[in-house]
């Protein structure tokens, strides 16, 4: 498993070089390097490319914590992916990994610049929500929902490798949890109206996927004697605390959610749970997806009525029985 953080802590200063660079071997068809600047002390990441490769929307581009740019040098090109903040160290060494793991199977130059784009625009996400004070209410609630599916399972007898590993809200991807053919998206809410927004067009789309369920938790806040993100964060780490590999991943997870231990004075907000609705999401069940939009419309964002999905209610342990059987 590919350790960035203890590649960069053995890099020591030189006085012949600026940047002390370290081969990243797991992509030996590739010039990866991870490497520090010691005048600034920043770490970053090189890829060093042919003359002809064409990557001109990392030219200058930027975004909180992080610049990237293009070098032209004469018979090659040079990706630099710096860290300018440093305090944003355990979330760039996540980004880097991420990208190192998309490329690992790329045999080609315009491949891994093309997953390397999707990884950068998928991570610039989390880098842009970052802020002093940790995650805005809507975010932390969002998170939340996820976390108490994760200590379903967990309870369920499933294993938590393979419930983390089907956590996939921490990727930007589409559906918050992706376990085969099987996904759910999981919708957490303490307002009074009925009804459930929905974010995106390609969050209820049901293309590639043989099951999709919308499982909502309709919530209240508390003062007192209720749950929250600190709370499901520490009963997840509790049940998974004898195995020291599975324990890392979890951690790592919550940074890619964009929870971090400095800001977990700001996440004790209480919720008692009202209700639980989980639905069948198939071609009957309303919604926007990419197949029913007109044309030039994208990026929707859109409320349901509870009312309007009554009859798409399914029997939650059923679905969870069949999940075990997959």
């Amino acid at each position: 498993m590919l350790d960035l953080k203890s590649i960069w802590a053995l890099q020591k200063p030189s006085k012949d070089e600026l940047i002390i660079k370290t081969k990243i071997d797991v992509v030996p068809q590739f010039d990866c390097y991870a490497a520090t600047n010691h005048i600034t002390g920043n770490h970053l990441y090189i890829m060093s490319l042919s003359s002809h490769a064409i990557i001109p929307e990392f030219k200058n581009f930027k975004f909180k914590g992080v610049q990237i740019e293009v070098f032209d040098l004469k018979e090659s090109k040079e990706l630099n992916i710096y860290l300018i903040d440093n305090e944003l160290k355990g979330i760039f060494s996540l980004f880097i990994e991420n990208i190192i793991e998309e490329i690992i199977d790329s045999t080609t130059e315009n491949e891994a610049i093309t997953k390397t784009s999707n990884v950068i625009q998928k991570w610039k996400k989390l880098f842009d929500k970052l802020n002093t004070q940790g995650l805005s209410i809507e975010q932390q609630k969002g998170l939340l929902g996820e976390l108490i599916f994760i200590d379903e399972l967990i309870d369920n007898k499933f294993n938590p490798d393979y419930v983390l590993n089907g956590w996939t809200g921490p990727d930007f991807e589409d559906k918050d949890f992706t376990f085969g053919s099987t996904c759910f998206e999981i919708k957490f809410t303490s307002s009074k109206l009925p009804r459930i927004k929905i974010t995106s067009e390609r969050q209820l789309d049901t293309l590639n996927i043989d099951n999709l369920f919308l499982y909502c938790f309709a919530c209240e806040n508390l003062k007192e004697k209720g749950i929250s993100l600190n709370s499901v964060v520490n009963s997840i780490r509790k049940k998974i605390n004898s195995n020291s590999t599975t324990l890392k991943f979890f951690n790592e997870r919550l940074e890619s959610a964009g929870f971090f231990e400095d800001d977990a004075e700001n996440y004790n907000v209480e919720y008692g749970i009202k209700t639980r609705s989980i639905y069948e999401v198939n071609e009957s069940f309303p919604k926007l997806t990419n197949s029913n939009l007109p044309n030039g419309i994208y990026n929707t964002s859109y409320y349901i009525e509870n009312s309007a999905i009554e009859d798409f209610r399914a029997d939650y342990d059923t679905i969870i029985n069949e999940l075990k059987n997959e």
